[in-house]
């Protein structure tokens, strides 16, 4: 094919892809998906370097998998706390982080540190260990009755002063791998998990490695934390979120594995135990215990980072099918620094609202210049109590 009948094909394709209601995994029709599909690899050379075929190309293949008959069709659970929390803190070129890195909790004015850098795949991190977490408790179902770990805020200072008075930041600074070891660290923690590197792959429909997934957990593992940690807290009828500020830093959990399988010297089967016996990682268990968590699709993590990282911290949270949100308030919730706002606002639009459209999380957007504060998007989405029904009758 010649450039110029490429570019006649491309615009109808996008065409075509663009006339589909949204969101669009519901409207279209998936053979034509594919056809289309394969007409754009063929014209990848001709069309090398064009913001128009990589984005139509991303677009579809995205579709495309969301609509395939999936046989593992998982769902998990996302702390509330942890994603309200926690900002994401990553490596950038050219813009060396200083730790502990600092930032000031939005209704408290407080200010909160972060010993480590984080990221979505640390946030995944929880998600998995936090839904292992509650099918344990709840012998492989999600527990019925909430089972609050602290009575109020209180009790967790007390907590706190118990494991952290001493000046350490967990119980253990070392990673666990003897087996006597392990055994003995789950005698002496209420809350712990165990799960092989199959029951890892299984959350997030990706093909890692033993050793990806151990470098993960262990990253995961290493930060620490001061902050202003919203926990759920029942008065015997209703729950309320209240806030926690810690006094001393803290991980989110103790770990250590043991080796199942080598191959060349390559550790290729790891079995891993996770011990929540920090404060911080007490409180993300009371979290899930009392049911504060929303449900994430295991497609979720197929995201790109940024689409990931705003969902979890202005939407996931939010009730309204409206969410107006502010350019400059994504740039601070997303630790972005792109001051070219044209960039900016590209950055927010094709990285972010559209794939999140795509995957069906959001149903479309609105944008409004706000006066003196500039660009606003309005987020539109039905009403996440009906999608936590659906899911949860699943």
């Amino acid at each position: 094919m010649t450039i110029e009948e490429t570019a006649l094909m491309l615009h109808r394709i996008i065409d075509d892809y663009n006339a589909l209601p949204e969101p669009k995994y519901r409207n279209a029709n998936l053979d034509i998906l594919k056809r289309d599909y394969a007409l754009l690899v063929e014209m990848k050379y001709q069309q090398k370097g064009n913001h128009a075929f990589d984005n139509i190309l991303n677009a579809i293949a995205q579709t495309i998998h969301k609509m395939m008959p999936k046989n593992n069709d998982w769902r998990s659970i996302s702390d509330r706390g942890i994603n309200k929390a926690i900002p994401p803190i990553v490596r950038k070129k050219n813009h060396p982080i200083e730790f502990p890195f600092q930032w000031i909790d939005d209704k408290s004015r407080i200010t909160c540190y972060c010993n480590g850098y984080w990221g979505a795949k640390n946030y995944m991190v929880m998600d998995i260990v936090g839904y292992s977490l509650l099918l344990k408790e709840g012998k492989d179902r999600l527990p019925e009755i909430s089972a609050p770990i602290f009575n109020d805020v209180d009790s967790i200072a007390t907590r706190e002063y118990a494991i952290s008075g001493n000046g350490n930041t967990s119980p253990s600074s070392q990673l666990i791998k003897n087996d006597q070891d392990i055994i003995q660290r789950i005698k002496d923690t209420r809350y712990h998990i165990t799960f092989t590197d199959k029951d890892f792959r299984k959350h997030i429909s990706q093909d890692m490695s033993s050793n990806d997934i151990f470098n993960l957990l262990w990253e995961t593992s290493r930060v620490e934390f001061k902050l202003v940690f919203p926990v759920r807290m029942w008065d015997g009828k209703k729950a309320k979120e209240q806030t926690y500020t810690m006094n001393f830093f803290s991980r989110l959990f103790e770990f250590g594995y043991i080796e199942k399988a080598r191959s060349n010297g390559i550790v290729q089967a790891r079995e891993y135990y996770v011990f929540f016996n920090t404060v911080l990682g007490e409180m993300f268990a009371h979290n899930l215990l009392s049911k504060s968590y929303d449900w994430l699709d295991n497609t979720f993590y197929n995201l790109p980072y940024n689409a990931q990282i705003f969902y979890r911290r202005i939407v996931l949270n939010n009730n309204y099918k409206s969410i107006p949100v502010k350019i400059e308030t994504i740039k601070e919730r997303l630790n972005l620094d792109d001051k070219n706002i044209t960039n900016l606002r590209n950055t927010v639009e094709r990285n972010i609202l559209a794939p999140l459209i795509t995957q069906g999380l959001i149903d479309s957007y609105e944008k409004e210049e706000d006066g003196l504060y500039g660009l606003k998007f309005i987020i539109k989405r039905a009403r996440k109590e009906d999608d936590d029904k659906a899911k949860s009758q699943n």
